[in-house]
């Protein structure tokens, strides 16, 4: 099967996105500690339009770029202070975190956990072999503008992988348009082969 090229769309209203994104930050800068207490974890994704909508066809907006860009790194570290304040005065362990997507920034997020859920989002990415020499600064979305916040911390480069199991037909349609060079290798889950592929790379603070 023949892969569509995939036309990417005009994003129109830069100054009411931009306002959007500022919005989003302001209204999602507060922990919903309560409902921490009750789900042991919470999180924040980028639900912001056009960037949350869903691709129609082959048909998709391309990533937040230049001050769109600039102000949702802004908005992820204010979250990530903010809810860090919250979790400090709780006077128990706790995972915080931004996930911040290299290839697909608009799928960046801030994360939390206590309890037993901690040690699960302490092991969901794997490290990837060699860290770049120059760190954030080897990250596409470092810039003189955004250097005012991705150097206010130490980062470190994971991968995001998902396993595609052989035996499944859906699986194996996703394998045949999938970038070989992102296939990192192949396990046995529960009896059946797997390929293990790399999605996306993700930065992650060093705590």
């Amino acid at each position: 099967m023949k892969k569509q090229k995939t036309r990417y769309r005009k994003i129109r209203g830069i100054n009411r996105r931009k306002r959007a994104i500022e919005q989003w930050g302001e209204v999602n800068k507060v922990l919903d500690v309560d409902l921490l207490d009750q789900e042991k974890r919470d999180y924040v994704k980028f639900r912001v339009q056009p960037w949350s909508r869903l691709a129609l066809g082959n048909s998709i907006y391309p990533e937040p770029t230049g001050e769109c860009e600039y102000l949702l790194i802004k908005n992820l570290q204010k979250i990530y202070q903010s809810w860090n304040y919250s979790l400090e005065a709780l006077q128990a362990p706790y995972y915080l975190q931004i996930w911040l997507y290299e290839e697909y920034i608009s799928r960046s997020q801030v994360v939390c956990a206590i309890k037993n859920y901690k040690e699960f989002y302490q092991n969901i990415f794997e490290p990837v072999g060699e860290q770049p020499k120059n760190g954030i600064q080897s990250s596409s979305h470092y810039s003189s503008d955004t250097a005012e916040y991705l150097d206010c911390f130490e980062w470190k480069l994971y991968r995001r992988l998902v396993p595609y199991d052989m035996a499944d037909e859906g699986d194996l349609e996703m394998l045949q348009e999938t970038d070989t060079s992102k296939i990192i290798r192949t396990e046995i889950i529960e009896g059946r082969e797997h390929q293990i592929v790399e999605i996306d790379k993700v930065w992650l603070i060093c705590t």
